[in-house]
């Protein structure tokens, strides 16, 4: 079953007449099974952990369902996934909290028996689940032995679940942790695999680490795909790979991807609900703010759209900086911003680029040409920039001011004095903590004055042009380290480090903002510049 370009999935996978039993009726409730985005790409992964995370009334688990009823039949494209005559393991274990023939007020609450009762053809089930008996025993069309179909708790004791092998597990919602840490144990001789269907909740604990941020493939629905290019200005593939490598696998969609669905009253049944709520109840975005150091970062607010505010780009005669966090290895992360004369910043330009790849003279040519004939008042780098190179007896930073004097005096660019920031200071996070929730307050770019007791004043505010993605996702998923288990967790204090990850651009514009010259001040009486800073301005005059 072939990926496609356009998004679309084929609608006519099902069709599996030729092997219909001779009842008439026994196939009705399998075809009458509306083929959509999560069974499809569940027929097409081949990962051994699989998360299908959604939205509210998705049908996940109806879905899942039928891919396990495929998969009984023979029919899955993975042949891994099936379960043919000489299958050695034939068991299929659901678990969620409650049992089949469990009530909880007055309700049976588990949704997995009943989904799989209503696509699997009556004529395939050779013995029914009971009270005694909550497991349910399906002949194989394929002719070998019966698989069974086990249903579990969450609530019974963990010792209870253990013994044979599985062909697979399915994990309806979270199940506590060592619950799941029991599970892979019993899929290991057999090679079988792990189903996880859930809607991400606050409460949601081990999951998002242990799963979802593990994944070496994303499958992206088209309502996802829409939602996120809406927000966030990126389009991701209907099938998108990590570096990870595990072999998990997750499966993203939205309510709206349910084709019994109406998108009207899904429209009318989310209207009132805020943003991070819409998200998880709708299109199953995980939102874990525990830990995030911009925990006021909202890319609904501050990411924004430059055609919009800046059609023919940001004006010249604005306070203009750029910055880089150098590195050995990793990616150098540039940045550039300015500051109007109001005191709203706007981070509108970046680039990330590989010191493994490009050398650093290379790298400057192309941050000239970036800068066209703009002027920056200040150029900062990371400190590391500066360490004299042993066979060169240059620095990075070295490089960097030899190539941009030159290029000026051959008439491209404007020049600039590279200095090394400061690491020291956490002034400049304040500072940029200060202007989100500013922004948060004003709503939108340009909104910011404010009439106070008799007086006028401008709150600083801090905006993302839509033209710098990443520097979008890096200040939504910073965070600070994290202990490695729950236990650790409960039992010690929060870390007081941050994690390196996604942390280059927020600390490229930190050490920006803590610099005097990153400041209105330069609308007003001169300070006095730093003797390196000027001598260099001099010397070009």
């Amino acid at each position: 079953m072939p990926l496609r370009d356009d998004h679309f999935y084929p609608r006519n996978f099902l069709e599996y007449e030729q092997d219909a039993p001779t009842v008439l009726d026994d196939l009705a409730g399998f075809k009458g099974f509306i083929p959509n985005f999560m069974l499809w790409a569940l027929l097409d992964c081949d990962a051994q952990t699989i998360l299908l995370v959604g939205g509210n009334q998705l049908g996940k688990t109806s879905t899942i369902m039928m891919h396990y009823i495929l998969r009984i039949m023979g029919k899955h494209p993975v042949e891994k996934k099936n379960i043919r005559p000489n299958t050695q393991v034939r068991v299929i274990r659901f678990s969620s909290v409650n049992l089949p023939m469990e009530k909880n007020d007055g309700e049976i609450r588990n949704t997995i028996y009943p989904q799989l009762k209503n696509f699997l053809p009556p004529s395939l089930v050779k013995k029914d689940i009971t009270a005694r008996r909550p497991a349910i025993t399906i002949k194989d069309p394929q002719g070998g032995k019966n698989v069974i179909g086990e249903f579990v708790s969450y609530n019974q004791k963990t010792q209870s679940q253990a013994g044979v092998q599985r062909f697979s597990v399915f994990l309806d919602e979270e199940s506590p942790y060592e619950f799941y840490k029991e599970q892979i144990p019993r899929l290991l001789a057999s090679g079988g695999d792990l189903i996880i269907g859930c809607t991400p909740v606050t409460k949601m604990t081990w999951i998002y680490e242990e799963i979802y941020e593990k994944a070496k493939v994303i499958y992206n629905s088209p309502t996802i795909i829409d939602y996120l290019k809406k927000r966030d200005g990126i389009t991701h593939p209907v099938k998108e790979f990590t570096d990870s490598k595990s072999d998990i696998a997750v499966i993203r969609a939205a309510t709206d991807d349910n084709p019994t669905l109406d998108k009207r009253e899904i429209d009318e049944r989310y209207a009132s609900l805020d943003r991070i709520t819409l998200e998880t109840r709708r299109y199953g975005i995980f939102h874990s703010v525990s830990g995030v150091v911009h925990k006021n970062y909202d890319p609904t607010i501050h990411f924004i759209d430059s055609e919009r505010y800046f059609p023919k780009g940001v004006p010249r005669d604005w306070i203009h900086a750029r910055g880089v966090d150098f590195h050995e290895r990793n990616d150098w992360a540039c940045g550039f911003i300015c500051l109007s004369p109001q005191d709203e910043a706007f981070i509108y330009k970046e680039l990330s680029v590989s010191p493994e790849i490009f050398d650093t003279e290379s790298i400057a040519e192309e941050l000239v040409k970036m800068s066209k004939d703009y002027i920056y008042r200040l150029n900062m780098i990371d400190p590391r920039a500066a360490i004299k190179q042993t066979n060169t007896r240059f620095s990075a930073l070295d490089v960097m001011n030899d190539v941009f004097l030159k290029m000026n005096q051959k008439g491209v660019g404007t020049g600039g004095y590279w200095q090394a920031w400061d690491n020291k200071s956490k002034t400049g996070r304040d500072i940029i903590k200060q202007r989100l929730g500013n922004a948060r307050r004003v709503g939108k770019p340009f909104n910011n004055e404010i009439h106070e007791n008799g007086s006028i004043r401008f709150l600083p505010t801090l905006w993302i042009l839509d033209t710098c993605p990443e520097t979008n996702h890096s200040f939504k998923n910073w965070k600070w380290q994290q202990w490695a288990t729950d236990e650790m967790k409960r039992s010690k204090d929060e870390k007081e480090q941050i994690e390196v990850r996604f942390s280059h651009f927020p600390i490229t514009y930190e050490c920006i903002f803590k610099h005097y010259a990153f400041s209105l001040h330069q609308y007003g009486p001169k300070r006095k510049e730093r003797k390196t800073y000027q001598d260099y301005f001099n010397a070009r005059a």
